[in-house]
């Protein structure tokens, strides 16, 4: 059996407390104990993230909290344990925007990838759903700041710059679910 952690390399056994050193697994050095003969994984944090589409615009959210304060995002966050993807997409979109989807009309749009200078990392699975497929006024909550729609325009433009999905995701989602 393997540990798996998240953020910078671990300095001891999460299991003993033992310093660890490091040991060659699936070809790369990993944080290792010998008392425990046990490998430590570093993995990133599952997050679950939203577009939401009206016209030729999507929904994002200024992040409000977190290592990314006033980035602009996905709505989104965490995976609850014993949550499926699309529902904690859901319960997330909801928290951060007021708005409401049913996890079964949202669409795996892609993945995506953040790493922090702090070792931390996250990995993004992000749905798409048309704004016709939801419910509620836009109002950011949670831990967002701020929530609204950018145009087309504006994610080529690069402003706001998207994390964790990148604006080829969006501009997809878009293109897809946007009206002419």
């Amino acid at each position: 059996m393997a540990w798996t952690t998240t953020g910078p390399h671990p300095r001891y056994c999460p299991s003993c407390g033992d310093e660890l050193g490091d040991a060659v697994f699936d070809g790369k050095p990993r944080p290792y104990c010998e008392r425990c003969e046990r490998p430590i994984f570093r993995n990133p944090v599952p997050l679950a993230r939203v577009a939401v589409i009206a016209d030729k615009s999507v929904l994002l959210i200024e992040r409000g909290a977190g290592a990314d304060v006033g980035a602009w995002a996905l709505p989104g966050g965490h995976v609850d344990a014993n949550e499926s993807l699309p529902s904690a997409a859901s319960r997330e979109l909801a928290e951060e925007t007021g708005v409401r989807v049913d996890p079964t009309d949202l669409r795996l749009l892609g993945t995506g990838y953040l790493e922090f200078d702090d070792g931390h990392s996250l990995v993004s699975i992000n749905y798409a759903v048309p704004r016709t497929a939801t419910e509620g006024q836009v109002s950011a909550g949670g831990d967002a700041a701020d929530a609204r729609f950018f145009t087309r325009e504006a994610i080529e433009s690069e402003e706001p710059r998207l994390r964790a999905s990148g604006p080829e995701q969006v501009l997809t989602a878009i293109d897809e679910y946007g009206a002419s």
